[in-house]
């Protein structure tokens, strides 16, 4: 049976204002099946503001000032509803790019090394499963073709689409794919008070523009803060024409309704059986590239960050920041090849698995598919691990990566037993087989 064009439309946007997922409709909750199972996604913030090594738009945050004294400087703010855009000085937004210089990186930007099937190949090695890359951050600059503004990758030196060269990797790759946009825009005359209809018009036509051109798009990032509520974008008015164009396509929680995830910034996702989530992070503490000198997580970390997400009923949206020549920063490529070589064997313990039945604790977090638990021992105790009893039978225990498991039960709980020669160094992972699901 057919639903009407209308009566659909109702469901996505009725979806769309509801957190939890057993209260949204079958066809919601098939429709972010693929994302819930990939549990792993490369973030790509790039633009020019990569030349000065300094924060993608919020560089501007010292944008009337020389780059000495941290000035005020008010954003462009919609004025409506009490909002007012950021004028909070943070570490992380320096170092100040003054007006004349970032005015004007545009004018340098040409990322000779870039090659799309290799920035894709690198994230297919690191076992993600999805790419999501910004075509417009709160500055405004576009990193695609667009007919509605010059100010885009087209007039820059490069004169290359890179986001839809992105698109077409993936595609050839087999990578779902995803934009970020921010319906913000710090660079647009109609972003204001008095002309958000004429703003919303220009936003609606990128979107629209970006969905027609790159039709492998399967998510949409958007990116402003809760208090910004729907009804400043017209958001059903947003969501229709979404809609009508990628029926299927799943949004996160940044346009003002709840959509389809929550997207915890900088920190693991809390444990949820009901809400979906994903937890965007970055290598540096930063969202582009910050130079040589910004510090890159060790991989224990980075492996420590994923498995927490999956145990917690998330994702984890793993961020870089390419270079200004185009390539991903040697230090996190190191860092990607590493998680994959783990996932190569131990993704069972992930990709497609759902949290519990045990929760997070000290020892680390418990995951399970099908007939198997997976627990991902991060801290063993002084002896055994000892969990609560659990309600089915335990027909076998293996470690992952080869090594003798115990698993013995009783009315008291369920001790798990791995002598320390089979322990991993950051992480054991132990299977345990069931009796029934």
């Amino acid at each position: 049976m057919t639903i009407p064009e209308d009566a659909a439309f109702e469901l996505f946007w009725a979806d769309a204002q509801q957190p939890k997922r057993a209260d949204k409709s079958p066809a919601s909750q098939r429709r972010l099946d693929w994302w819930r199972d990939a549990k792993f996604g490369m973030f790509v913030h790039w633009d020019p503001s990569s030349l000065a090594a300094g924060e993608i738009s919020w560089g501007k945050q010292y944008y009337d000032d020389t780059g000495e004294h941290l000035l005020e400087n008010p954003r462009p703010s919609p004025g409506l509803y009490n909002i007012v855009e950021h004028r909070i000085w943070f570490d992380w937004f320096k170092p100040a790019i003054p007006r004349e210089v970032y005015d004007h990186l545009h004018k340098s930007f040409y990322p000779g090394m870039f090659d799309a099937d290799q920035f894709v190949a690198t994230a297919k090695q690191a076992g993600m499963k999805y790419l999501i890359m910004v075509t417009k951050h709160h500055n405004g600059f576009c990193m695609w073709e667009t007919a509605f503004t010059d100010y885009n990758v087209m007039n820059t030196p490069f004169r290359r689409d890179i986001f839809g060269e992105m698109a077409q990797a993936c595609a050839r790759a087999g990578l779902k794919f995803g934009a970020y946009y921010s319906q913000r825009d710090w660079h647009h005359p109609d972003y204001g008070p008095e002309r958000m209809p004429q703003y919303n018009a220009y936003m609606y036509n990128q979107v629209q523009e970006l969905l027609t051109k790159y039709p492998n798009i399967a998510a949409l990032f958007f990116d402003t803060e809760d208090y910004y509520p729907w009804q400043l974008w017209d958001g059903e008015k947003l969501f229709r024409m979404i809609h009508a164009l990628r029926p299927d396509i799943v949004i996160n929680d940044r346009c003002g309704v709840p959509a389809d995830w929550s997207t915890p910034e900088q920190t693991i996702g809390a444990y949820n059986l009901e809400r979906d989530w994903e937890s965007c992070m970055t290598f540096t503490g930063f969202w582009s590239w910050h130079g040589f000198q910004a510090p890159v997580i060790p991989f224990e970390e980075c492996l420590r960050n994923l498995i927490r997400c999956a145990g917690g009923n998330g994702n984890l949206l793993m961020n870089v920041g390419p270079l200004p020549t185009g390539q991903i920063d040697p230090r996190e490529a190191d860092r990607l090849k590493k998680l994959g070589a783990w996932l190569a064997k131990h993704g069972e313990s992930i990709y497609g698995t759902r949290a519990g039945p045990y929760p997070p604790g000290d020892y680390g977090v418990c995951v399970h598919q099908d007939h198997t638990i997976y627990l991902h021992v991060l801290k063993w105790p002084d002896g055994d691990l000892v969990l609560p009893p659990l309600d089915r039978r335990v027909t076998s225990a293996r470690v992952l990566s080869g090594g003798k498991a115990l698993a013995e039960q009783t009315d008291d709980g369920l001790r798990i037993s791995v002598g320390p020669a089979d322990r991993g160094e950051t992480v054991t992972v132990v299977a345990l087989e069931l009796d029934r699901k």
